[in-house]
């Protein structure tokens, strides 16, 4: 191996030992750093934060909006309680929920909005029917259902939501 090494360098007696032009390494330089390839910013992620923030709230205000524009629907006191209850333990586990979004869980909590829409549409579907027929038990009965299972349904995303991030946190802390 040594042999053949010493054969190139004898082929090779032509080496260059003149010294380069003044502003040689920095013309160099700035030649290479032009075509180095450009670091990836995570320039989309605010955008993306932002838009899974319009989308969560654009989701609040039209549902809002669609419980005004549907007829009113009256239930009994006993039932009224029930849905002002259950209403309101779905509202706050929402907002808990929308406020533990982050890049790493914003997927999970869009795609539950979505399946809460789905449900409420179910519900909605029931009030219509309280209208139309009346109050009877099988109808409130399914309400309750969908309501206990909005709320079940959110308590199990609210529980993937804190591995995911205690997940991050604990790899973080590996990383420290």
């Amino acid at each position: 191996m040594e042999n053949n090494m010493n054969q190139l360098f004898e082929k090779h007696t032509h080496w260059d030992f003149e010294m380069p032009n003044e502003g040689h390494e920095t013309r160099f330089l700035s030649k290479l750093k032009s075509q180095a390839p450009k670091k990836n910013k995570k320039t989309w992620m605010p955008i993306a934060i932002a838009a899974s923030l319009a989308l969560g709230f654009g989701i609040i205000y039209f549902n809002d909006f669609s419980f005004s524009a549907q007829p009113e629907v009256v239930f009994s006191p006993q039932v009224q309680e029930t849905h002002d209850y259950f209403s309101s333990v779905i509202n706050s586990e929402l907002k808990s929920l929308q406020q533990q979004e982050n890049p790493e869980t914003a997927i999970l909590i869009n795609d539950a909005l979505k399946e809460m829409e789905t449900l409420e549409k179910d519900y909605e579907s029931l009030k219509n029917e309280i209208v139309k027929n009346g109050e009877n038990k099988q109808i409130v009965f399914a309400m309750i259902t969908n309501m206990q299972t909005r709320i079940s349904f959110i308590k199990t995303v609210l529980e993937q939501v804190e591995q995911i991030n205690n997940y991050k946190k604990n790899t973080y802390e590996k990383y420290i």
